[in-house]
């Protein structure tokens, strides 16, 4: 056996709590190597006296529990293996792993791996087990209950729609017509504002979503509004703060709860802090709030030498921003005084708006020990508000029970992309097996309990959309809206992605398209069925999936998601051509209910799949 592909790690996505008395415990073995697994378990103080009457103590192996894991999900190189381990009231315990390929017997240990014979008993060397010191309820990860339930709405507020109330200055002579241009430009603006949302707020409760994720609305020079001027005032074009207190009054009375946007790791170059800094250089107060890189040197960037140069990278710069931009200097969130006063914006909105979630921009360039001090003083208010993290890649470190309650799943969009994406031009494109190994290198990758709140996209303002990913093929981007939405969760719909809204990365926040011939309501109406589906049907958000078929000639997915109160069966026929696809041996002559469609099925070995098209089948 391979012991080298053998991967555990205590107190991570491999071995956590989810409750006060509940481990559940994971491991990597090297692909089709093991058959089977055997989880050995004992409480670290479970010693018994050698003899009757006698002060001499040993390992009480007698008494360890006997586990066998199940082989959950396999990835391209690794077999992964999961055990939940229950009822266990000491909260603590000590754990080791006896790996069996067919031939031989080993023990993994903490330290070392050990050979055992074939008629194996646990190994007495207490030091040799894993430890799982202690399940303490501060401890615990814990997220809003809503969450896993919410389906989100994300709105690029200046691109949505514009109030039609006079005082929300639709005639302003800066503002663009509505959708006259498509590429995006920091400075473009067309006009949308709060006022627009709270006209549209009906159409995103009829749409099935019931949150609503802002991109910033805060004071600010640019279109994005990533360059903050103000963190407590609502940007004028947007309204103002009572305008933001409507907004939100009139979203909960629809059932649709509030997300923003929270850009702490930097500010725009118009905010007044750092104008002092530029002005009054190490002499500022403000001057430690931010990141100089050289006190004697001009703080002001040589944009002579930027413009004689042409783009490189920082050179020109006495002072750490947002990626190389100079108008978003970077906070040092150390600084005790800087922390202090972006905490007291995340506070004010949250006391005196009752808003439901933050958004945290570019949250993995933050120091951890800031976010913690976020969560305290956030839950503290609101112990349901959800916090999300832009974190693009891997986010356990953020995601322990002390900081964020989610992060933008962008692992789950990476692989949605590439296998169903045709416009992939610096991309791979996966075959329906590379697209299961991705899939469930993901799912292995986050605690369960977690993995229900993470934040699930196709696309977003940073992305080019789905459509586009898709070629244009309204019939094709059906199939990622069709495994988004059967997906564990908490999925998110990019404005105007439901009636076709397409665009690369720079024609991505385009302006919502809302006349009906502008449309494609054939496509809403998919998108607005399977929301409503997923809605009625919790097997629809449960997070484990079990694989049936994974591609071969017709590129086709079967899989399956179950409870002790049904299944639901998922095909989706990613392929051009319609082909005859034959069943699972379990899915074969079976009465069922096409959800989608409302109507009976009665199943045969083969099942007839019209190109880009989807089914979705319950079994009781």
């Amino acid at each position: 056996m391979d012991l080298a592909a053998f991967i555990h790690e205590p107190k991570g996505a491999l071995s956590y709590a989810i409750d006060s008395e509940t481990l559940h415990i994971r491991i990597k073995t090297r692909k089709d190597d093991i058959q089977s697994v055997t989880l050995l378990a004992i409480d670290p103080f479970n010693w018994k006296p050698v003899a009757k009457d006698s002060h001499v103590y040993e390992f009480a192996v007698d008494t360890m529990q006997h586990v066998e894991m199940k082989k959950e999900y396999v990835t391209r190189y690794h077999d992964c293996w999961f055990a939940e381990l229950t009822g266990f009231n000491w909260r603590r315990i000590k754990y080791g792993f006896v790996l069996n390929d067919g031939n031989d017997y080993c023990f993994a240990g903490c330290q070392q791996f050990v050979p055992l014979p074939k008629d194996w008993t646990p190994p007495k060397d207490h030091t040799n087990y894993f430890h799982y010191p202690y399940i303490l309820e501060e401890d615990l990860y814990e997220a809003p209950s809503w969450v896993k339930d919410t389906v989100w709405y994300q709105i690029f507020p200046d691109r949505f729609n514009r109030g039609s109330a006079a005082e929300d200055a639709k005639d302003r002579e800066d503002l663009l017509e509505w959708g006259s241009d498509e590429l995006d430009g920091v400075h473009k603006k067309f006009g949308g504002n709060l006022q627009g949302v709270i006209e549209k707020l009906d159409y995103i409760r009829d749409l099935g979503c019931d949150g609503i994720y802002f991109t910033p609305i805060f004071d600010s020079p640019s279109s994005h509004k990533y360059d903050t001027k103000d963190y407590f005032k609502i940007d004028p074009q947007f309204g103002d703060n009572s305008k933001l207190g409507v907004l939100v009054e009139e979203a909960h009375k629809r059932g649709i709860r509030v997300m923003l946007d929270a850009v702490f790791n930097h500010c725009g170059y118009e905010h007044p802090f750092w104008q002092d800094v530029l002005k009054h250089g190490s002499s500022s107060p403000y001057f430690d709030y931010f990141y100089i890189l050289d006190a004697d040197k001009p703080v002001v960037p040589d944009t002579a030498l930027a413009a004689s140069e042409g783009y490189y990278f920082g050179e020109h710069l006495n002072y750490r921003t947002f990626a190389y931009t100079e108008q978003m200097p970077k906070w040092n969130t150390g600084n005790p005084a800087a922390r202090e006063y972006l905490l007291s914006a995340a506070v004010y909105w949250t006391e005196q708006y009752n808003i439901d979630g933050w958004r945290l921009d570019v949250a993995n360039e933050v120091s951890h020990d800031f976010w913690r001090e976020f969560r305290k003083r956030i839950k503290a208010i609101r112990k349901d508000i959800y916090i999300l993290g832009e974190n693009w890649l891997y986010s356990n470190p953020w995601l322990q029970g002390d900081q964020f309650d989610g992060v933008m799943n962008y692992e789950f969009t990476g692989p949605v992309t590439r296998y169903f994406g045709k416009d992939l031009p610096e991309q791979e494109q996966y075959t329906a097996e590379d697209f299961v190994y991705a899939i469930n290198q993901l799912l292995v990758s986050y605690p369960k309990h977690v993995a229900r709140n993470m934040f699930n996209l196709l696309d977003s303002h940073d992305t080019a959309r789905i459509l586009h990913f898709c070629g244009g093929d309204p019939e094709l981007v059906k199939l990622p809206y069709v495994f988004l939405l059967t997906y564990g969760g908490s999925p998110s719909i990019y404005y105007g992605g439901e009636v076709g809204l397409g665009g690369d990365e720079h024609h991505n926040r385009q302006c919502m398209p809302w006349k009906p011939d502008q449309q494609n309501l054939a496509l809403y109406q998919t998108i607005r069925r399977l929301i409503g589906l997923r809605k009625e049907n919790p097997l629809f958000k449960a997070i484990d999936i079990g694989w049936l078929s994974a591609g071969g000639a017709t590129n086709t997915l079967i899989y399956k998601k179950e409870s002790s109160s049904g299944t639901l069966f998922v095909l989706i026929h990613n392929s051009s051509e319609p082909a005859d696809i034959g069943l699972p041996s379990e899915m074969q002559g079976r009465k069922m209910r096409d959800l989608y469609n409302d109507q009976p099925v009665e199943t045969a070995a083969e099942i007839r799949m019209e190109a880009y098209s989807f089914r979705l089948l319950a079994a009781e």
